[in-house]
């Protein structure tokens, strides 16, 4: 991974930068948070250059000022002076919420497992640059920037695949930017999940997944399997009964799905890495009926329905704040505080001339049904 590394400290510096919005600089991070980084945040910068935005540098050891107190026991703490959030193992970053709005820097135990709050927290600062971290997928069809936002499990993979299966171009899964001067799209992360369901409909992507995941797969099938064959298993009593229904459901347990995948090994060289227009938005809900609906929305809907699920995707830094206004009560941040009229303000003005569609679907789906009512509009 590229990186470079300060002399006269002997600290190994990586630049992140973020479509030339933000940049995150990692000052002595060990090699397995520069690999998730990296896959949060894309590849490091070879050269890196400029001041960061936001900056997490790595420790042995952060001694506390004074008696350290725990908050939700091993989710956070404060001492005299500082917040921390805790991992499962006790190590602590000390962050100081109320400076979101200025440089801001993160300062982790070497031995944590991850830095917490790295995406929400490159969510806001992005705000003070009038774009917006959406939870979204998107991708270009035949030269048309396809935005795909909505609620969390509302259907944004599934829209987004039968598409990407027809030749479209990936830009995001999980995570897109919206906004700017010329309302643009960029991604941020790669494919989130991809689950067996997807795979059984589109079985070309099916050798493309990592072997494991592939006998993983394998082993669910199979249960499944077994599950119909054995008489009387879907009518066990209790909870070892919902527990086994529950697993014989597409979707009904993590392990039915494949996540961190590298998005060229599925799409190879269709893969945008650069901004894209943002020309069409779906917003995808799960209806009752079988049939699929697609319903026109004013672009200024979209934006104040988005709110409040960007509000949701929030919720652990939003504990967090609380956490650290109960350790500090003097000490806000107007960052947080006004994060939803400055999401509102931006999204309004990026949507606001782009056409707009409810795409109501079943759940399950069949993949290439989503995409032929669609695909017109774009």
């Amino acid at each position: 991974m590229p990186h470079r590394r300060n002399r006269a400290a002997e600290v190994t510096v990586t630049d992140h930068d973020v479509h030339g919005v933000l940049r995150v600089r990692l000052r002595g991070a060990p090699g397995h948070i520069r690999e998730a980084v990296a896959r949060e945040l894309g590849s490091a910068d070879p050269a890196p250059s400029g001041e960061p935005d936001i900056t997490v540098t790595f420790t042995d050891e952060l001694p506390p000022e004074g008696p350290l107190r725990l908050l939700g026991l091993r989710q956070a703490a404060f001492d005299d002076a500082h917040f921390y959030l805790l991992d499962g193992a006790g190590h602590r970053a000390r962050l100081d919420l109320s400076r979101l709005g200025d440089h801001f820097e993160v300062v982790c135990e070497r031995g944590i497992s991850h830095i917490p709050l790295l995406i929400p927290i490159v969510g806001l600062r992005l705000l003070l640059k009038d774009h917006v971290l959406l939870h979204a997928a998107s991708f270009v069809h035949r030269g048309t920037g396809v935005l795909v936002t909505g609620w969390q499990k509302g259907g944004k993979t599934e829209t987004m695949l039968p598409f990407m299966a027809a030749g479209a171009d990936f830009v995001a899964d999980e995570w897109t930017i919206v906004g700017g001067h010329e309302p643009t799209l960029s991604g941020v992360s790669g494919v989130a999940r991809l689950w067996d369901w997807h795979l059984r409909q589109f079985p070309q992507y099916w050798p493309l997944i990592r072997p494991r995941a592939r006998a993983r797969l394998r082993l669910w099938r199979l249960y499944r399997r077994l599950y119909g064959l054995v008489p009387g298993l879907d009518r066990l009593p209790g909870r070892p009964g919902r527990r086994l229904r529950r697993l014989s459901m597409d979707g009904g347990a993590d392990w039915q799905g494949v996540d961190q995948i590298y998005p060229p090994a599925l799409f190879g060289d269709r893969v945008r890495r650069r901004n894209v227009p943002v020309d069409r938005v779906f917003l995808p809900v799960v209806g009752q009926d079988d049939s699929i609906k697609v319903i026109p929305l004013a672009g200024e809907e979209v934006a104040r329905r988005m709110v409040s699920s960007l509000a949701f995707e929030r919720a652990a830094l939003t504990t967090a704040y609380l956490q650290f206004r109960f350790a500090f009560p003097d000490r806000t941040s107007s960052l947080i505080d006004t994060a939803r009229e400055r999401e509102e303000r931006v999204l309004e003005r990026t949507l606001a001339d782009v056409p707009a569609f409810e795409l109501r679907h079943p759940y399950p789906v069949a993949l290439r049904d989503l995409y032929e009512a669609a695909a017109p509009y774009c």
